[in-house]
């Protein structure tokens, strides 16, 4: 289907090999052990007994045993004369030894694992207290050292380190203990290995070896912890119960179904002009849109109609239907698009697997024939799982990190002198969603993107009655801008930029000046038979800060300053302040803003061709955090445990707004209007001071609507 596709941050290389299971060996500690788990662990000179349950080691398990995703070989007791594990030196038991020497067998390893922990472990981490001396057959020693909270870890309140991985976890009482895994990776692994010598540097603590294993390639470990996580939920007494947009907003301020042109395929076939979509009769084409989750071919004629309407309301020309999971063309998908063409929505079929379409459908105009785009794909957020709990994923801003976030990924992978399309995908769980939609049109716009896909849409966003269930694919925070940025988008607010062509498309071989230069310009790597240069006049007047991640682009309408995770959008008709606004004024010719929410993304758009500054119909957006009634996470919000369930709560918007006008006009009104574009009967404050209209946000709504 596609002529390139593009995968990035999915874990796919540019070349994969047939993947290996890794072999295991275990060292031979049976010589060298020296206790075993049983035997209490006390001072003898005070003959203070340990109870059996505190000292915990009684109830580690023995013989071969899996921590983690990596096979251990604990030594049994029973079979071993007593004996388990290394004790070595320290303050508090003198009487062990200070090394001891395993051997190993003269094995060659990628990597070695080591299952150890140390007892009386309260040592500052820049201390070494005890080391591992690699020995290879050739004489040459490399050493290991160990530091409590790094390579290793206290037996007490044992937990994940910079180094390390909790293996084994017990509770005691209201304390808790465990032993870590630590991996190695040998850079000398086509050498065979003598011996391991494990030597303790005789300081407080007393290191402790269980089992080391060999492995002759890198083993991934296990994200999984046996040590349960704290816990924590989002404060959320003060938030609202949010109310989603329904099935369609047609008829309302947010309605941008005027975008469209009706049916889709009027103007012909689509064609490649250079990086332009033109159509079949010189049209100019431009796409935005989104991608239909894999439920659509069980769609019923009612809902297909649906889809189509909120699609066309919220302002997408443009639905990406997967075909890659079906054997087959269902006879739906016909319906579907003939859905999607009545309200001027077009049809981009991927169809990786080349499945006979029905003469009608691949001979349609309103259907995207084969290798029109070029398609580069791109996630942020992306959770581990996909639907099992606990859910790791990142909680993360793309503003804070400009030289890693969706446009920058897309542009190292973008071929220049094709059409260029682009499909984003940025997940909840994630506190920081609402920054996606206008950021993604802005750089659309800018980068001359011809088409621009994001947010799978799942049946429960066109329901009839939307209700969060729970189901982390239904993003309301994306869908209250969904319809700006398409406005944004489709209407060419933002200038394109000046053209900087890459010399690598791998971003650790430039410089940090170049790698903030790519999302400066507009950047692409050349193919090989364009002859392009970068356009010298992209570089007059631009402004870049590498130590802070800071730089406004070429067109001087987007500034983005990643050091204190904040992007600014300016043009005539539309202006944005995205990121972590709290507690600043953030200000400029046409409007400010104050707020003393952390993070949030807002907006004034001019709803007709006019300037803000003299628009008589103006819509102001605001966005801030969502979430499930009851959502449980880690201390860190990395980890989902409980999703939640109805309703959705949304965090309160507190805003002083200064539109900056023309001049005053009193004739001109505010009110206010909610998640589907209906009117709030809720007085809006406001006060004129000069030129400048003060409007006050109410936290019931969901946008501002400006008229006269």
């Amino acid at each position: 289907m596609l002529k390139t596709l593009i995968f990035i941050l999915l874990g796919l290389g540019r070349a994969s090999n047939v993947y290996s299971a890794p072999s295991f060996n275990y060292l031979d500690l049976s010589k060298v052990v020296n206790r075993g788990v049983t035997e209490s662990f006390d001072d003898s000179a005070v003959k203070v007994q340990d109870l059996q349950e505190k000292i915990a080691f009684k109830n580690i398990p023995v013989g071969l045993q899996t921590f983690r995703g990596i096979p251990f070989q604990i030594l049994d007791p029973a079979q071993n004369n007593g004996r388990s594990y290394v004790v070595l030196k320290g303050h508090h038991q003198a009487e062990f030894p200070e090394a001891v020497s395993i051997p190993a067998g003269h094995l060659k390893a990628a990597e070695l694992y080591f299952l150890h922990t140390c007892r009386w472990g309260g040592t500052a981490p820049d201390i070494k207290v005890a080391e591992y001396d690699v020995v290879y057959d050739d004489g040459q020693v490399v050493v290991i050292p160990l530091h409590v909270g790094a390579e290793i870890s206290n037996f007490w309140y044992a937990d994940d380190t910079s180094a390390s991985f909790i293996a084994w976890w017990n509770q005691y009482k209201n304390a808790d203990m465990g032993i870590n895994l630590f991996p190695w990776k040998n850079p000398r692994p086509d050498v065979p290995i003598q011996s391991i010598i494990f030597k303790s540097a005789s300081k407080m603590p007393i290191p402790i070896l269980f089992a080391v294993t060999a492995s002759n390639q890198e083993a991934p470990i296990s994200a999984v912890s046996p040590k349960p996580e704290k816990t924590v939920q989002t404060d959320t007494s003060h938030w609202d119960i949010f109310t989603a947009a329904s099935s369609s907003v047609q008829g309302t301020v947010l309605d941008m179904s005027s975008l469209l042109e009706a049916p889709a395929g009027k103007h012909g076939v689509l064609k490649a002009d250079y990086e332009k979509l033109v159509f079949a009769d010189g049209t100019p084409a431009r796409f935005w849109g989104s991608v239909l989750s894999d439920g659509w071919p069980n769609f019923t004629p009612a809902q297909e109609a649906q889809v189509a309407d909120r699609l066309a309301s919220s302002g997408s020309n443009l639905a990406a239907v997967d075909l890659s999971k079906i054997s087959s063309v269902p006879q739906v998908l016909s319906g579907l698009i003939e859905s999607l063409k009545t309200k001027g929505i077009y049809a981009y079929l991927i169809n990786p697997n080349k499945l006979v379409l029905p003469p009608a459908l691949a001979n349609d105009p309103a259907v995207i024939s084969d290798g029109i785009l070029t398609l580069g794909q791109a996630v942020w957020n992306k959770p581990a799982a996909d639907t099992l709990l606990p859910l790791a994923f990142k909680d993360d801003p793309m503003t804070l990190h400009p030289d890693k976030s969706l446009p920058a990924q897309l542009s190292w992978v973008r071929p220049l002198g094709v059409p260029y399309g682009i499909f984003w995908q940025d997940s909840r769980p994630n506190e920081y969603l609402s920054e996606a939609p206008l950021l993604m049109a802005s750089y659309g716009l800018f980068e001359n993107w011809a088409a621009v896909l994001g947010m799978n849409v799942s049946e429960s966003d066109w329901a009839n009655e939307v209700e969060m269930d729970g189901d982390l694919s239904n993003k309301p925070s994306l869908w209250l801008q969904w319809p700006i940025a398409a406005l944004v988008y489709l209407r060419g607010d933002l200038k394109q930029g000046q053209l900087f062509v890459l010399k690598t498309q791998d971003p650790s071989e430039l410089s940090a000046v170049n790698q903030l230069k790519v999302l400066a310009h507009r950047s692409g790597f050349n193919p090989g038979h364009h002859r392009l240069t970068t356009d010298p006049m992209g570089e007059v007047g631009l402004k870049l800060k590498v130590p802070d991640q800071s730089f406004t682009t070429d067109s001087k309408q987007i500034n983005w300053r990643g050091n204190i995770g904040v992007v600014q959008v300016e043009s005539a008709r539309f202006q944005a302040f995205i990121g972590f606004l709290g507690n600043r004024k953030w200000n400029n010719e046409a409007w400010s803003v104050e707020t003393p929410n952390l993070f949030a993304s807002l907006c004034v758009v001019s709803l007709i061709d006019e300037p803000l500054s003299t628009s008589s119909h103006l819509l102001v957006s605001g966005v801030t955090r969502m979430e499930n009634s009851g959502m449980i996470y880690n201390q860190a919000k990395t980890k989902l445990f409980d999703q939640g369930k109805p309703p959705v709560l949304v965090e309160r918007l507190t805003a002083k707004i200064i539109l900056k006008r023309f001049r005053k006009d009193t004739k001109l009104k505010v009110r206010g209007l909610d998640a589907n574009g209906k009117v709030v009967k809720t007085r809006i404050p406001s006060k004129w001071s000069k030129n400048n209209w003060i409007i006050s946000w109410v936290p019931s709504i969901s946008y501002l609507e400006i008229y006269r």
